[in-house]
């Protein structure tokens, strides 16, 4: 400020001493002074101008910090690695309209994604939650028989790959390797017709000059039944002719998908039993007693032909189906379940199955308990849980 007033009373005087000055001096002078002052405005507002189209305030100080800021928060950021890409062997799917999934991507297109339900991520074997048209449908034949296969190393290292097997002799006269063979080629027979793609199917096992066109499908969306090679109705050498031909392009290939499952020969997995309500709620101990918690009614989804191997005593206990089993359960829930005597209820148990071959043309499914808590379930699809059971703390009675 002070500055401003000295060049203001110096310019007065400059004005002062010029005005003092003769006529056609001051005329000069007057001339002078305006066009310097024109220059003055022309040159501020080109300045100013410049300011407002490059953004800046005209404060260097200022615009040589911002400046430096960026450059140290640009030198201080780290750009993140990139990720590669992977392609996923599954997806899950959480429970809902579609139900809870694990498809497990085929490695060629002549192979069909296989789906099973899951449980937290984990495959489920045992009691299944179907709906039509609400459940994602599933290739559950496709599954098992591909786990089966990787088993079945010996007993497919006999199969005839020339031709069919077939005798009308007696099972006393035929050796081990020609019922291997037999039964390698009728296993895989069920195998490709579950999990070969629609185009292969067209190509191995359907007649063109049926009159009917191949379905390979049932009403609910899953595979059928394969009954032939080269489809219905075609003759001996036709049958031969698919067979082989498969068996060159496609049973490796099978093969080493099916030993891409169960790579340490075993799999942790989740085993939904239907087990039933004993009696009514005990009012005394706070809970429902149940049994049959390794259920033998219905069907079972891979363990129907399974065997428990119980540890501890109380694992002993919890397998014998004539024990009940005490499941704490608070009153005012009791009081919504309002369960009664047989009501089914689902028991949830974390297991881990080891395959082995029992004998040359069986596949036994041994199974142990990953945990001690067993979760109990009021409906097959596993959306309300009313307990557990704690194998530590297991309470029995008959």
């Amino acid at each position: 400020m002070k500055k401003m007033n000295i060049k203001i009373h110096y310019i007065l005087f400059v004005i002062l001493l010029g005005m003092a000055a003769p006529t056609h001096v001051q005329g000069q002078f007057l001339k002078k002074l305006k066009k310097s002052v024109e220059e003055k405005i022309a040159q501020k507002a080109d300045e100013k101008t410049d300011e407002i189209l490059n953004g800046t305030n005209g404060n260097t100080s200022s615009t040589k910090k911002e400046t430096e800021k960026s450059t140290n928060t640009q030198s201080e950021t780290k750009t993140p690695s990139s990720v590669p890409n992977q392609k996923k062997t599954s997806t899950t799917y959480p429970v809902g309209t579609e139900g809870s999934v694990i498809t497990y991507t085929s490695p060629s297109s002549d192979f069909i994604d296989i789906t099973i339900q899951s449980h937290k991520g984990l495959p489920r074997y045992g009691a299944l939650y179907f709906v039509r048209g609400t459940t994602k449908p599933t290739d559950n034949k496709a599954y098992e028989k591909l786990m089966e296969l990787q088993f079945l190393k010996e007993t497919y290292a006999d199969i005839n790959r020339s031709k069919l097997t077939k005798s009308n002799s007696s099972q006393q006269e035929k050796g081990q390797e020609f019922k291997n063979s037999e039964f390698a080629q009728h296993h895989l027979l069920q195998l490709a017709g579950y999990v070969s793609s629609d185009k292969v199917l067209m190509e191995y096992f359907c007649d063109p000059e049926a009159k009917s066109p191949c379905n390979f499908y049932t009403p609910a969306g899953e595979r059928k039944h394969v009954a032939y090679w080269g489809g219905a109705g075609k003759n001996e050498f036709a049958q031969n002719r698919s067979y082989t031909s498969f068996v060159k392009n496609y049973l490796e290939p099978l093969q080493e998908w099916s030993r891409t499952f169960y790579a340490n020969g075993s799999e942790t997995v989740y085993y939904v039993n239907r087990a039933l309500v004993s009696e009514k709620y005990d009012f005394k101990n706070k809970g429902y007693w149940i049994n049959n918690i390794f259920s033998l009614v219905g069907s079972s989804f891979m363990l129907h032909h399974s065997e428990f191997l119980p540890f501890t005593e109380n694992e002993k206990t919890l397998a014998n189906n004539a024990k009940k089993h005490f499941v704490p359960i608070d009153p005012s829930m009791a009081k919504t379940l309002n369960l009664q005597q047989r009501s089914p209820v689902f028991a949830v148990l974390k297991v881990k199955v080891s395959p082995k071959l029992s004998n040359p043309t069986h596949v036994a499914w041994e199974y142990e308990l990953e945990d001690s808590i067993i979760e109990i379930y009021r409906d097959v699809a596993l959306t309300n849980k009313m307990g557990e059971i704690d194998l530590k703390t297991l309470q029995s009675k008959y």
